[in-house]
């Protein structure tokens, strides 16, 4: 029967998902009654149809008509279940968004049956018990991205979302006064100054501005600013040695410098230039008593010149354009930083900047909302800042904001949990989830990179003559890298093509970008987990007229790991392990790729065209990275990281025998018992199972070489699995020609 409920998700699942992509109609209005009977009537529709396709195409490789309609049943019923919750988006959004939470569900069901029904041996039920573990997650991370996709693509009606009907501040309504912090380590003193000078033109009244200089010890870099400011009566700080790093220069400004009239806080980064209109579009806002912030995009300028920066400038927007409107809609929208509101009676209330975390802004606005306030995203951007200059600060940017969404989870774990709000917890639902989702993405690298792992292991296994690995490593564990990757890839491609006009070229090396700062990433998430405290990455300088050579020595590890996957594919392919070879050969390609473009990224960087303002300040980068204090480094978690990775292989190797076979999935979908165990052969061949039950018969030379995972069924005995590709939204083995189902792995990571 789980057969059958697994048939039926991976046929229904990417068909849901390429008629989500397919041109929509435009359906006039989206609020009111006869809109929502309107979604609701289409949505049945859409899953009678998608039901009776799934049947069609059950029924053309013989499942029996009992199982046939439970597994249509079971299909319909899950989609009549999420209506609820899925009522705000158009029919083939819900439909995408059932099927696909279907065919999680029956396909970890089905593979944790096999785990236990087989043979596989203590140490084999242990480490397909792991593996299994290891799907949960990555079907948990694959049902976040997959949920921002359907709501930004389908959402209908909009709640809450603040798009560019804002209301403007005029004298006959009250102004609050607002005091707009600058905060600024080691910046050019130019760059400074300007910004300040863009404040200074704010088109608002009641307003001030206070320049805090945190602890830059170059006198030459914060002295003009100093006297800029008192030119300009502009508040000016410099701290010296004070602690607390961002959070502590703000605590500073707030509890010791800023005007007692005070109603409302800003935070502007000390490279940003302001429309004249920020504040007398976004302090009406406010005049919601619920709400405790606002937050504008974090814009940028200067980057259309250079191919880098106008993929970098596209990978950030991403976030703004799709993450932030989706989690607005829960209100569990984060507070990030710069071009941000808050009221300062909610942040008193919550006692301030925390000086413990690294990524002080969105810890901030978790705290505010459990504390019964409410935050807003706004779609207009209001300002524009630079883009880290160079790929080593990229990897360094990346690293904190990683490290410090793992402290908020570290710390505030227990009110993400899923549970019935109380005083104790007032957060609602949908802001425990946008929070927790958040913070477990981070560890997709990480698990991406296990799952390169894992393929390098299976590579020397096939390269060396091995044959029991792969055969306990199930198809969505070895897909999970490809499925990340290519519903990434859709995303880049559907939303922010959409969202901004992107070309595919740019959609695409906005993508790779991502992918090529994993590897710093799935650090940060380890060294998390065992340490209080950040170390901020330095990295080696490659100068501006950098040689190849040169950025593969400023990213040694992206590098190497690069050069593993090539012998990994080389490996795979030298023996003859027929289609087995080719599909990990073909798995690793992607994270290979990605590995070796890092260099080619950092010498982009450092020699594309930029304006002389910020060519001083790309040179100026390493110089505040050289700046920044040590802090404790968690040698302790890549330890624990790298033992975990030693007992998985221990455990994927151990065990099993050779006589298991791989889980079956026609055969039992048509009534019929599927064998345990494979089989004797004679001398001249041997042998080797697959996931489908069969045999596949091989020179004994090579009958210890495992044969490609994945839930795939044979029409003959010769058959072998092979991936295919098209725009799924999850791991979704589509239909051959031949009516056999193959593993085509398809999802995303988040940027």
């Amino acid at each position: 029967m789980l057969a059958a409920l697994l048939l039926a998700g991976l046929f229904a699942a990417p068909i849901a998902t390429i008629a989500l992509f397919l041109p929509a109609p435009k359906l006039g209005g989206v609020a009111g009654t006869w809109p929502f009977v309107r979604r609701t009537m289409f949505a049945l529709v859409c899953t009678a149809i998608l039901a009776a396709i799934v049947a069609g195409c059950l029924a053309a490789i013989g499942v029996t008509r009992g199982h046939i309609g439970v597994a249509v049943g079971s299909l319909i019923a899950v989609s009549l279940v999420w209506l609820p919750v899925t009522r705000s988006w158009s029919a083939r959004a819900h439909v995408c968004w059932a099927s696909t939470t279907f065919l999680f569900a029956s396909y970890l069901a089905f593979m944790i049956e096999w785990t236990f029904t087989t043979h596989l041996g203590p140490a084999g039920t242990a480490g397909g018990v792991i593996l299994w573990l290891l799907e949960v997650f990555a079907a948990v991370l694959g049902c976040a991205y997959l949920w921002e996709l359907c709501d930004a693509i389908g959402r209908e009606h909009w709640r809450r979302r603040v798009r560019g009907n804002l209301v403007t501040a005029h004298a006959d309504r009250p102004m609050p006064f607002v005091s707009l912090h600058v905060p600024a380590h080691y910046e050019p003193s130019d760059m400074v100054i300007a910004t300040l000078a863009s404040l200074k033109a704010l088109d608002y009244p009641n307003y001030e501005i206070i320049a805090i200089d945190d602890n830059t010890e170059d006198e030459s870099l914060w002295r003009p600013v100093e006297r800029w400011c008192n030119d300009n009566g502009v508040k000016f700080v410099h701290l010296h040695d004070w602690p607390g790093y961002k959070s502590g220069a703000l605590n500073y400004a707030l509890r010791n410098v800023m005007d007692p009239r005070t109603e409302l806080v800003g935070v502007i980064d000390s490279d940003y230039q302001l429309d004249p209109q920020f504040l007398r579009r976004c302090t009406p806002l406010f005049d919601d008593p619920e709400v405790g912030f606002i937050q504008a995009p974090q814009d940028y300028r200067d980057w259309q010149g250079a191919p880098f920066y106008r993929r970098l400038y596209y990978s950030y927007l991403y976030f703004f354009a799709v993450s932030q409107p989706s989690r607005n809609e829960r209100d569990g929208a984060i507070f990030a930083g710069t071009m941000g509101l808050i009221r300062r009676d909610a942040l008193e209330q919550a006692g301030g900047w925390d000086e413990w975390c690294i990524t002080e802004d969105a810890e901030l606005s978790l705290r505010l909302i459990h504390n019964g306030w409410s935050g807003l995203h706004v779609d207009q951007s209001f300002g524009r800042g630079v883009m880290p200059l160079t790929f080593e600060s990229l990897k360094a940017q990346r690293f904190r904001w990683c490290f410090g969404g793992i402290q908020m989870l570290r710390r505030h774990w227990r009110w993400m949990m899923p549970g019935r709000v109380s005083e104790s917890n007032p957060m609602l639902p949908g802001q425990r989830w946008a929070y927790l989702s958040g913070a477990v993405q981070w560890y997709g690298d990480l698990l991406g990179l296990m799952f390169f792992g894992f393929l390098l292991v299976g590579a020397a296994n096939i390269g060396f003559g091995g044959g029991l690995l792969f055969r306990k490593l199930t198809g969505f564990l070895l897909a999970a890298i490809p499925v990340l990757v290519l519903l990434g890839l859709v995303r880049a491609i559907a939303l922010l093509r959409r969202g901004t006009g992107a070309s595919w070229r740019d959609a695409l090396g906005a993508f790779m970008i991502w992918q090529c700062t994993s590897l710093i990433v799935a650090r940060a998430s380890v060294q998390a987990l065992f340490a209080k405290e950040a170390v901020f990455v330095r990295t080696p300088k490659t100068a501006e007229d950098a040689r190849w050579w040169d950025a593969m020595r400023g990213n040694p590890a992206e590098t190497s790991l690069g050069l593993l996957g090539i012998a990994g594919i080389a490996l795979a392919l030298t023996r003859n392990a027929g289609l087995g070879g080719v599909l990990v050969a073909v798995l690793l390609a992607w994270p290979t790729f990605a590995f070796l473009a890092t260099p080619f990224n950092s010498l982009a960087a450092q020699r594309a065209a930029l304006p002389p303002d910020l060519r001083e300040r790309r040179r100026s980068e390493y110089a505040r990275m050289a700046a920044a204090r040590k802090l404790s480094i968690a040698t302790g978690g890549l330890a624990a990281a790298g033992a975990a990775a030693v007992a998985a292989v221990a455990l994927l190797g151990a065990g099993g025998g050779p006589t298991v076979l791989s889980p079956p999935l026609v055969a039992p979908a048509r009534g019929q018992d599927a064998p345990k165990t494979a089989p004797a052969s004679s001398p001249a061949s041997s042998p080797v199972p697959n996931r489908s039950g069969t045999q596949s018969t091989t020179p004994a030379a090579s009958s210890g070489v495992p044969v490609s995972p994945g839930p795939t069924t044979s029409s003959s005995s010769t058959t072998s699995p092979r991936p295919t590709s098209t725009p799924s939204a999850t791991a979704t083995p589509t239909p051959t020609a031949t009516a056999t189902p193959t593993p085509n792995p398809t999802a995303a990571a988040s940027p």
